[in-house]
């Protein structure tokens, strides 16, 4: 696939896509699901977990997509380093920071690094890690829509 071959159709069907991992119940916290199977009741998705645990990385994650989807519409040249630039935030927050945090912090206080890391995945279970992918890849498509995009 070429960066030229990238339609606004299909980063709009990752974004759709990323939001509706987002919103699976239990995406979050495992230990919930063999309690409740009420998505009301339960409130553990993944867009909860950043909205309302990180309100602050939230917004700023929020604008900077925001501010390069509307560059990007108006062909702006500096849309393709905010796309960069969220996607490149996004996987320094979700994906190797608040990871690394609980992992690392954790096994600096005398546990094992696996068994850490073991329980981040127990904890916050296969669903995280999906949205997150998702995610990356719909901002990774952004990117690569918005090259093609300055480029016409």
């Amino acid at each position: 696939m070429s960066i030229k071959s990238i339609k606004l159709w299909q980063v709009i069907l990752a974004f759709i896509i990323w939001l509706g991992t987002m919103f699976l119940p239990a995406t979050v916290n495992q230990e919930k699901l063999g309690t409740s199977f009420d998505y009301r009741e339960s409130r553990e998705n993944f867009f909860y977990f950043i909205s309302h645990q990180f309100p602050f990385y939230s917004i700023i994650l929020a604008l900077l997509l925001l501010l390069s989807i509307i560059l990007l519409y108006r062909k702006a040249r500096v849309g393709k380093y905010l796309a960069f630039a969220s996607l490149i935030y996004y996987i320094g927050f979700l994906v190797v920071g608040f990871p690394g945090s609980i992992i690392f912090n954790r096994s600096l206080s005398g546990n094992t690094f696996e068994g850490e890391a073991a329980l981040f995945l127990t904890f916050y279970g296969v669903g995280y890690i999906v949205s997150v992918i998702v995610g990356c890849l719909a901002l990774l498509l952004l990117y690569l829509y918005s090259l093609s995009r300055i480029n016409e």
